[in-house]
């Protein structure tokens, strides 16, 4: 972790005299907050998340979790700016998917020559962002994250029994075209055999979608010990 933690405070350190949209992971890549040096955080920030649990649980909503955190608090007393995806009313799934869309477009024409950096998982599954592989139906997959005029979708994955099945992320036209820069964090025995599909020479997007990191421009792959 001490290195993806390094990689991320250098990327924030070299983009200080742009504008950062800096896209958070839920899960185990919280843990890279802790390390973040403040000084390299300032109101040229932007904070949110790169994908969201379609929640008003505290507990589940990776943007809650992340306001919660002694790194966005601090954060937030530099005067940072945020795209906020907590569920503050009666909102549908793909009424926050549009909400998120627009934050990030704004941000992109506010700042055309900003700099996007984002914090990555992959899990037990292949997935990253909230971007969960297809069990059925390949053309809905290409449809939801493969669609070149979205950057966001919404959409529920009951039927692949994942813990948190309504979910609105990014899309892949958005991960290999806007995001700069990524550093992806891997902790946890049990993610071996997906860091294994992510690395191989062949595979799929829709059963492995963590293989977008081979795709992505400037992306650093971190992994723990336990792998």
């Amino acid at each position: 972790m001490r290195k993806a933690i390094l990689e991320l405070n250098s990327l924030l350190r070299e983009a200080k005299a742009r504008q950062v949209l800096l896209m958070l992971s839920g899960g185990s890549a919280l843990e890279l907050l802790d390390g973040i040096q403040m000084r390299n955080v300032g109101k040229n920030i932007t904070i949110t998340v790169l994908d969201e649990r379609f929640s008003r649980d505290p507990a589940v909503n990776n943007f809650s979790q992340i306001a919660e955190t002694e790194f966005y608090k601090k954060a937030e007393r530099k005067g940072i700016n945020y795209i906020d995806t907590r569920i503050h009313r009666k909102i549908s799934l793909h009424a926050l998917s549009r909400k998120f869309e627009r934050g990030l477009r704004a941000w992109r024409r506010k700042y055309p020559e900003g700099k996007i950096i984002c914090t990555q998982g992959i899990g037990e599954d292949g997935h990253t962002a909230g971007i969960i592989p297809s069990t059925e139906n390949s053309k809905r997959f290409d449809r939801l994250f493969e669609n070149q005029k979205h950057w966001v979708a919404g959409y529920d994955a009951t039927r692949s029994k994942t813990e948190y099945p309504k979910r609105t992320t990014v899309t892949f036209p958005f991960l290999r075209n806007e995001v700069e820069s990524s550093v992806a964090y891997v902790t946890g025995s049990k993610k071996r055999r997906a860091v294994k599909l992510i690395l191989a020479k062949k595979g799929s997007l829709a059963k492995t979608p963590g293989r977008i990191l081979r795709e992505m421009k400037n992306t650093t792959l971190f992994v723990d010990q336990s792998l």
